[in-house]
């Protein structure tokens, strides 16, 4: 049987992992459009559904066909009891090619977040559930920005930030390894009866060993029974990424799979995960051998 409840206030951890996404909307009120997650240290995760919806929201009616975007991530970080926003602004946009999957590369925009000690994540599994098996998905919803002061040229002057973080559990019924149809979810994804209110999309999933294995990226009601998908997250090893020119490798604009050929990250199942560049194409092929 699924469940829906409120994450437990006092979960420091939980709320170092997820991120509330917030932008301008076309008029330049704040508003927040999604959830997003840690991947790595300055490099998160949310569904390229909700960031395109918001690039379609923040678009002023008569803009130029080149139009600059601020957004930002909004991380609550506790020192003892209490509490401070962490605000992270996103430097770079990363969508895949393969899925409903969108990298986010941040860095500090206020004082707190530039002194930020250590980034937490979950670890990954890439390999796809087992029908039956039970999955808790993550996510905020319900968001209200009201008595935020926001310049419209990108500043922050201050944020009132009330939500509602919210775990729902569930258990995979379906498995999609090439998608489920070629419309609506034509990427590797799972069917899960959890229930997703609308602002979790871009949240996390994880299995019954608290493993990262998906992304939250669709849910309604059918019959009074909860009908989601979650996005597979092996498809995220072909993101290009752009990598520092002057640190060590990888370098330049890679495949985030190059982080495993270095030996800087092992997600479990990664010898699964062949990531191979196409001739006359940039963006490069991901199978999973499984």
């Amino acid at each position: 049987m699924s469940e829906f409840k409120g994450v437990n206030p006092g979960d420091k951890y939980f709320s170092e992992l997820m991120l509330r996404l917030v932008g301008f909307d076309k008029e330049g009120v704040p508003c927040s459009f999604g959830t997003a997650f840690v991947l790595r240290s300055y490099l998160l995760v949310t569904a390229r559904h909700v960031v395109e919806e918001f690039l379609k929201r923040a678009t002023p009616d008569d803009s130029p066909y080149e139009f600059s975007f601020t957004f930002w991530a909004i991380q609550i970080e506790w020192r003892g009891e209490e509490h401070r926003y962490n605000i992270w602004q996103v430097v770079n946009i990363y969508f895949s090619a393969h899925s409903d999957i969108c990298l986010l590369h941040v860095g500090a925009y206020n004082d707190t977040a530039a002194e930020y000690p250590n980034w937490k994540c979950f670890p990954v599994s890439l390999d796809p559930p087992s029908v039956g098996e039970k999955v808790i998905g993550f996510g905020f919803h319900a968001t209200c920005l009201d008595g935020s002061r926001v310049r419209r040229n990108g500043g922050c002057e201050h944020l009132e930030l009330n939500d509602q973080a919210s775990k729902s559990v569930g258990h995979v019924k379906q498995i999609y390894m090439l998608g489920r149809d070629s419309a609506m979810l034509p990427f590797p994804c799972f069917e899960v009866d959890c229930r997703f209110d609308p602002g979790m999309s871009g949240g996390l999933v994880i299995n019954s060993t608290s493993e990262l294995i998906g992304v939250i990226c669709s849910s309604m009601i059918v019959e009074k029974e909860n009908f989601s998908h979650v996005a597979m997250i092996w498809p995220v090893m072909a993101i290009l990424v752009d990598f520092r020119h002057d640190g060590p490798p990888p370098n330049g604009r890679q495949p985030l799979s190059k982080l495993v050929d270095y030996g800087i990250w092992r997600p479990r199942g990664w010898e699964r995960v062949i990531v191979e560049m196409q001739p006359n194409t940039s963006i490069p092929k991901v199978t999973y051998l499984g």
